[in-house]
């Protein structure tokens, strides 16, 4: 059997191609190839829902109809998931990696293709393998991950919409449209009012079986399936410079014994107790800002 890893992902598109006209910020649509991912379509537990619901040992994610978004959901015991979906709830598997060898190899594989880092103890890139299991007539309401996402159609027909989020750059949160909800972090980084509806001039692709859609971190996108569908998406977390630099940082600063100190007093009651920790605080500050001109940033990095 064939292993998964990008190359298999994408073709046939090339990753020199995929690396210099879609990733990171490009959406990609690949229409579905012969004989493609026979490792994921062979799979017993995704050749339909009854399966995916028996070969489940964690909770499945139900989705309440009344708002189409995965994040507004109850957890369901794998017993009851079945009763969900026929009352209209789309499924979400999460953490199918843990289920399958092939689904978790070629999970890591592509995330290595794509250089993405792991970091000390894999706490960079977060990579999951998600299925979603959708009656027809399910939508998915318009909202943007902070995630990439390689979205591979296994079952059925789900209609995709997109849109370039000129919004806010780079997002480091999820949003839902409507929602009424943003995050402290993520109304920080907005230069722009996020959108309610899709723009007139969206994208708009047709996933059938086989068909692999690349949605990038911050595009806007919903959905609308047509018949019942079954998707397998790779998903993966975006690394920034920052969380590069604050753990490489973190990491430096950690060999030297007075960045080991206990930070005592910080929030002490005593204000001379707290105010010795902060001057003390100030004090390390102040020495690093000193050496950080001289620190070679491949060194850093190591």
């Amino acid at each position: 059997m064939k292993a998964i890893d990008l190359k298999a992902l994408l073709q046939p598109i090339t990753p020199s191609d995929f690396f210099k006209s879609y990733w990171p910020q490009k959406p990609l649509f690949i229409p579905p190839q012969p004989n493609k991912l026979e490792a994921i379509f062979e799979l017993p537990q995704l050749q339909d829902v009854q399966a995916l619901i028996e070969a489940r040992s964690l909770k499945v994610r139900a989705c309440l109809p009344d708002f189409d978004d995965e994040y507004s959901s109850v957890l369901l015991d794998p017993t009851d998931a079945m009763k969900g979906y026929r009352n209209q709830m789309t499924l979400v598997f999460d953490s199918m990696q843990t289920q399958s060898p092939a689904i978790a190899s070629g999970l890591e594989a592509v995330r290595s293709d794509l250089g993405l880092p792991v970091g000390s103890e894999n706490s960079l890139t977060r990579s999951r393998a998600i299925s979603y299991a959708t009656p027809a007539g399910g939508r998915t309401r318009l909202h943007f991950d902070a995630n990439a996402n390689f979205v591979i159609q296994i079952k059925g027909v789900k209609r995709w919409w997109l849109a370039p989020n000129t919004s806010v750059d780079f997002p480091t949160d999820r949003y839902t449209s409507q929602s009424g909800e943003i995050g402290v972090t993520l109304e920080q980084q907005c230069h722009a009012q996020l959108l309610d509806e899709l723009p007139s001039d969206s994208l708009e692709f047709i996933l059938e079986p086989g068909s692999v859609l690349f949605v990038p971190r911050g595009y806007w996108h919903e959905t609308a399936t047509e018949e019942d569908s079954i998707s397998l998406n790779f998903t993966y977390s975006q690394p920034t410079w920052a969380d590069i630099f604050c753990q490489s940082i973190h990491t430096h600063l950690l060999q030297s014994s007075k960045w080991r100190e206990l930070a005592d007093g910080l929030e002490s009651e005593d204000q001379a107790r707290k105010e010795t920790a902060l001057s003390r605080f100030e004090e390390l500050a102040k020495s690093f800002a000193e050496e950080l001109p001289g620190i070679n940033s491949r060194k850093l990095h190591q």
